[in-house]
């Protein structure tokens, strides 16, 4: 099986993970990863990685796009529908411009507070089993970005809004934070990823068009290459001995090339990605040696 990336629709209910093992156990991957978790009440695009392109994760593009929608006036101990509602009070008349300024507030670099029902670790373990003893630990803020924040529509207590921001932002922190702002509190009722790692939901493969081309032997046609799927980085080409030392993992001297300060695909004259590189002292030197397509196995 060569690898790739596919967009996928995740419906409400599964669990990404649970999704990425239905996949794996009829594809029969070695491995298969994705690009960022939904929770299991979300829905929308789901990027599944194949195979060699699982290396590819880190240097994907990483702002994402949601719709979402929010409750206000009623917060909960998960910050979502699916949790115990923790505090009830009465919205308040909102005018379209007041939503707008609120909004507008939360545009551009913003620290957040993950929530406790979450999946990042604390001493070894996952913040979401902790909440489901009971228990709180302190979380330091992070820095994200907001790149876009636009009112959809808003009729009481609903408000939908569309969300551009970095990989690493929780929307359920987000409708919260919303909420404490506008005074009444608020949780995220329902969401929808739209846009990731430069995939739309547009592209993405439904359940039941992936078993139907699977039971063709068409599915690996819609699997995006390291290529494309890097196109945002620049590119440099490399022939002959310099071929050889990108497999080896050696770094090459720039000899008046200036790819940029970022990530670099070193390419072949056949169009395949050989590594990813960043300039240091005057060389690029690998990050991530891919092995060749025609290594992969079956």
């Amino acid at each position: 099986m060569r690898g790739g990336l596919l967009p996928f629709y995740k419906p409400a209910g599964p669990s990404s993970a649970a999704l990425v093992g239905r996949v794996k156990r009829i594809t029969r991957a070695r491995r298969i990863g994705h690009t960022g978790t939904l929770d299991p009440a979300a829905e929308g695009l789901l990027v599944l990685a194949f195979e060699r392109a699982t290396s590819l994760i880190p240097y994907l593009p990483t702002q994402k796009t949601y719709r979402a929608v929010i409750r206000l006036g009623v917060t909960t101990d998960t910050l979502d529908a699916q949790g115990a509602t923790v505090s009830e009070k009465t919205v308040p008349s909102l005018s379209e411009d007041r939503l707008q300024d609120v909004l507008g507030d939360f545009r551009g670099p913003q620290l957040q507070t993950p929530p406790m029902v979450s999946a990042l670790h604390h001493q070894g373990q996952r913040l979401y089993r902790l909440a489901r003893q009971g228990l709180s630990v302190e979380r330091p803020p992070r820095q994200v970005m907001i790149h876009a924040l636009r009112l959809l529509r808003y009729q009481a207590p609903d408000l939908e809004i569309e969300v551009g921001c970095s990989g690493g932002t929780y929307i359920r922190a987000l409708a919260a934070d919303l909420g404490q702002a506008i005074g009444c509190g608020a949780h995220l009722k329902r969401l929808l990823r739209t846009a990731c790692n430069g995939f739309t939901l547009e592209q993405a493969l439904v359940w039941e068009d992936f078993e139907r081309e699977h039971g063709a032997g068409t599915w690996q046609e819609r699997l995006t290459g390291p290529a494309d799927a890097l196109r945002h980085l620049p590119e440099l080409l490399v022939l002959g001995p310099e071929q050889a030392a990108v497999r080896n993992g050696r770094a090459l001297d720039l000899a008046g090339r200036n790819p940029g300060p970022g990530w670099v695909k070193i390419m072949d004259a056949k169009g395949q990605v050989l590594a990813i590189a960043k300039q240091r002292d005057g060389q690029l030197e690998m990050e991530r040696v891919l092995r060749p397509a025609n290594e992969e196995q079956a």
